[in-house]
Formats: structure tokens, sequence, C-alpha cells
């Protein structure tokens, strides 16, 4: 009988040893996955919550909000943005793209499209209709955005067994967080105060969207009256007067506690008045619960994304501005609704099966009257009387017109029509624009796309510009304003600056893994979606230039 070799019977037992443990391998690898990763990921964005106010309100907050999120997660303090245009749209994009608007796109809220001849607003789509609402509210959609978000990602990365469910009052934050893969994004609908989708996602609404929606938690609210949390006379000392002259209120109603909102519904004949209240963040909390339990989100073995966007910090700026008691109540509210928030995802899924991130979409200017009350440097940059003027200068230089296409957030777009029949360069044309600009008043820094197209800027200014400048989308000069100085918009304040009040926002990690620090060093909100794609062990989004921030995970 031939002798078989030692070496053969231990090869043959090696490929035993090897198939056994790929096939325990595959058994196991859910229970293994379940261990490793989150199975939900709660991405919480507070709109235009620059990082001072978290410090400013501290110690008026409760324990079990802000507090303990920041003592028991990790806390990055030095979080910003590295852009100059930050509006809301744009910062939401960032978020989830881990990249600048030079690449995602979403360069602006509104910006205008020379082919087309026509206004673009960020996420306006004609193509698609509300769900059960009506044509003139408004078709929302992410098509504008040109490369993936986080959420893409996750879908694409477990074959779409993972959900996606992005919601907002503000249609913008809800449809660009959400990507372009979304199961659902839902936003407010002014007119009837309920939750709406499009039919972008979905031709109807889900049951249990439907069920939220018939319990009517909108006519509860709208029949509450907004007085403060607490004692105004013994607390709000962060705060400017409650009848600071730096307000424009409520217009034509009133400015100072408390307001009665079945007064501004009757005035308005809808709800849109709730979003400017700390009751409509409520609304957002509630119906993001019911999405976690209808949705079952966290509930497998495939990790879903949930994106929060609380947009009433934002609304509420915009008729009382940063300093107002009425901002700071907004804040003392949201904190109670952070907790409970936190309470029932802890006792839903477990906190530990949970990473939550927790950011703001931009900061905010102070109102400029306040600034110059004082003594700074601070006004408000009239875009339309510079286009007057610049048509006038132009119209000298070469030849009658309107040289100034449009104006769209510190954006000047050349009239190519006329450029064409003038036979002069555009280059040329906007280099004395550029000149001309950076003499009005108000205004630091005026670069023309010729100099952004040929140049690699690698710090200051200049890179902020050129992280804003898509060459589809972006305008012939682009304007970066005095610190202080907004542009005009009807409101009392805005956002749209690359200075550190615009820029720098909180971001908190808590829950899952996520150990208790502090991190001081620089870190990009480029880096939130790198991130969450590290924890889930998945591709980053395809046009990501962030990097994991591997410090808040044990």
């Amino acid at each position: 009988m031939p002798r078989i070799s030692t070496r053969i019977i231990f090869g043959f037992f090696l490929v035993i040893s090897v198939l056994s443990y790929q096939f325990n391998f595959a058994q196991d690898k859910p229970e293994s996955f379940r261990n490793k990763t989150p199975k939900l990921v709660v991405g919480i964005v507070i709109e235009e919550m620059r990082y001072e106010m978290m410090l400013r309100y501290w110690d008026s907050f409760g324990d079990n909000g802000f507090k303990k999120i920041i003592d028991n997660g990790s806390f990055c303090t030095n979080a910003k943005y590295n852009y100059l245009i930050t509006q809301n749209s744009v910062g939401q994009a960032t978020i989830v793209t881990g990249t600048n608007p030079s690449s995602h796109g979403i360069i602006s809220d509104t910006w205008y499209n020379r082919l087309a001849d026509r206004v673009v607003h960020c996420a306006d789509d004609s193509k698609f209709n509300y769900v059960n609402g009506n044509i003139s509210l408004g078709n929302y959609s992410p098509q504008n955005m040109l490369v993936s978000a986080i959420g893409d990602e996750i879908k694409i990365a477990y074959n779409e067994k993972s959900k996606v469910i992005s919601l907002a009052l503000n249609p913008v934050s809800s449809v660009i967080s959400g990507g372009r893969l979304a199961d659902y994004a839902f936003w407010f609908n002014d007119e009837s105060g309920a939750w709406n989708t499009g039919i972008y996602y979905s031709d109807s609404m889900p049951q249990w969207a439907r069920e939220f929606n018939e319990k009517r938690f909108q006519d509860i609210y709208m029949k509450k009256s907004w007085s403060t949390l607490h004692s105004l006379s013994d607390n709000y000392t962060s705060s400017l007067p409650d009848n600071s002259s730096f307000e424009i209120g409520f217009r034509n109603y009133r400015f100072t506690f408390p307001y009665e909102l079945s007064f501004l519904k009757s005035r308005s004949g809808n709800y849109k008045y709730l979003k400017y209240t700390p009751f409509g963040n409520t609304y957002t909390k509630d119906f993001a619960t019911s999405a976690i339990i209808g949705e079952q989100l966290g509930k497998d073995d495939y990790p879903d994304f949930l994106s929060v966007s609380f947009s009433v910090t934002n609304y509420v700026g915009e008729l009382f501005g940063p300093r107002s008691v009425e901002m700071e109540d907004t804040y003392l509210r949201l904190d109670n609704d952070l907790s409970h928030f936190i309470e029932f995802l802890d006792n839903e899924i477990g906190i530990e099966n949970v990473l939550i991130y927790i950011t703001s979409d931009r900061g905010v200017s102070d109102v400029p009257e306040y600034l110059v009350s004082k003594k700074q440097n601070a006004g408000v940059f009239d875009g339309q009387q510079c286009i007057t003027l610049l048509n006038s200068y132009l119209g000298i230089l070469y030849r009658e017109g309107d040289w100034i296409k449009m104006y769209y957030s510190r954006q000047f777009y050349i009239n190519q029509k006329l450029l064409d029949q003038s036979g002069v360069l555009v280059s040329e044309v906007q280099s004395r624009i550029a000149d001309f600009v950076v003499q009005y008043n108000g205004v630091a820094n005026a670069i023309p796309a010729s100099v952004l197209l040929s140049t690699n800027f690698e710090s200051g200014i200049n890179k902020k510009i050129q992280n804003s400048f898509n060459q589809k989308r972006s305008g012939d000069v682009l304007v970066n304003l005095e610190p202080g100085w907004i542009e005009k918009n009807g409101n009392v304040t805005a956002s749209g600056s690359a200075y550190n009040y615009d820029t720098h926002v909180p971001l908190i990690w808590y829950g899952w893994k996520v150990k208790k620090s502090k991190i001081d060093s620089d870190v990009d909100i480029i880096d939130v979606a790198p991130t969450i794609s590290w924890v889930l062990k998945i591709n980053s989004p395809n046009s990501s230039i962030g990097k994991p921030i591997v410090g808040i995970a044990q």
C-alpha cells in the first residue's frame, strides 16, 4: 500500500481548516459586524448655530441635553468650514459629501444658469411635484448635487438594505442632506402644516407618516402662546433686552414676548409661523421619533442613516438676530428637545448602537446695526445698487447696455450676449469689474474667475474663495465683504462670509464607541462624512477630500 506523505496529510488538514474558518466567518459575519459598527447613524444639524452660542448659553442649559452630550462625547472645539459662501444648502451638502462647493456643486442657495438663462434654486426641480400637494408650493429634489453623499454610499455598500431618511422644516435642508438615494426626504408644508415628501422619492407618503399627519399636532402648537421658558426679569442675561431695537420681529405685530400663535395663523392664513417658534423644533423632533419607529431604523444588521435638521434657529435669527431673548429661549427649549430625543434613542435602540453627530450648516453675523452701536465696522451691501453703478461704468468703457446679467450671493454674472457683441475678452471685463467693486464701501476683496482658474491658492481668503468656485455655476467675479457686513436681504442679519462667526461651528460625536474627549486641533467639516465611512467600513463619498477624525472612537 503506497505511503501517504506527512506533507500531503498536513496540506489536507490545512485546506479543511481554512474552508471551515471561511464558512464559520460567513455564518458569524452578521453578528460580528453588528458588534463593530453602529446600527443607526443620526446626523443632527442645528441651522445657523455658531460655535460661541454653545458657550454663551452653557450655564442656562439643563443637565441632559447639550451638557450631557458634550460631557460624555467627543467635542471638536475647532471645527470650521473652509470656503467663502457659507449658506444653508452649501453647508448641508458639505457635511454629507465630505468635499467643498467647488466639487459638490451646491455653490449657494441660488445661482444663475448661463446656458438656460434662468435662476436656479439649489433644490427646486420642476420635474417633480409634491405628493398630494399643490405644485405652486414648490418641487424639490437633490438633482443639482454633482457628487455622492454619505447616505448614497451607505445605500450602495449594503445593496439597498440600509434605509436613509432625512427631515427638516426647511425643504432644502432635508433634500440636500439626504443625498440622491434617500428613501425619503420630508419637509414642512406651510399651507397645511403637515409633513410632505415628493415624487422624486415616492408617489405616496408611508403609512406611519400619514398617521402622524392625521394627529394634527400643528393645530395644537398653533394655539399656544410663546412665552419665555424662564422668568424674563431674572434670566436671559446672555441676551440683549427683549425690546431691543435691533429686531424686526413678526412684522406689523410685535417683537417682544409673548407671541400668540393663533393670531399669527389668522393673519397669515396658514401655518408658516410655526417655523419661527421653538415649537417647530419640537414638531421636528416628534416626527423624527415617528420616523425611527415607522421605518424600524436601527433594527436589523444593516446600518441606517437619519438626518434631522432643526431649522427654527435659522428662522428666528432672520427676525430677531443672534443676540435676542427669542434666540436664547429657542436654544433653551431645543436643549430640552435634544434631551428627550437622546433618551428616546437610548430606550428604542440603545445609545451604544447609535452614532450621533451634532453640528451646524453655518454660523451667522451679528446684526450690523448692533455692531455699529459698538463702534465696529459693519453695514449692508446692496448688490442691485452696485449693478446699476457697474453698468454705467462699463457702458462708458465699452458700450451702453446691461453688462451685469445677475448678482447672487457675492457673485456677479456678466451678460454673455453683450460680451460677445463687444468683442472684448472676458478676462478683461472680469478684471475691470473686480477693480471697480473692490472700491465699493464694505467690499474687502473681488477676484475674477479667470484668476481663480489660473492660480492655485494654498491658504487665506483666496483659498476659501477658490473652494467656493465651480467653473460651471459660479459667477464671473466673486466678492468678499468686510467683517460685519452682510448682503441686503430684508432680514436683520445673514450668514455667507468666510469669517470666524460664519465658519466656526460646533461638532460633537456621541453614542456607539465614542470616547469622552475634547479635540482642540483643527477639524474641517469635510471630515464628517469620511469619519462616518471609516466607522461603517465603507467607501467615502466619491469626491470626498476630508479625513476621518479617528480620535473620537475607543
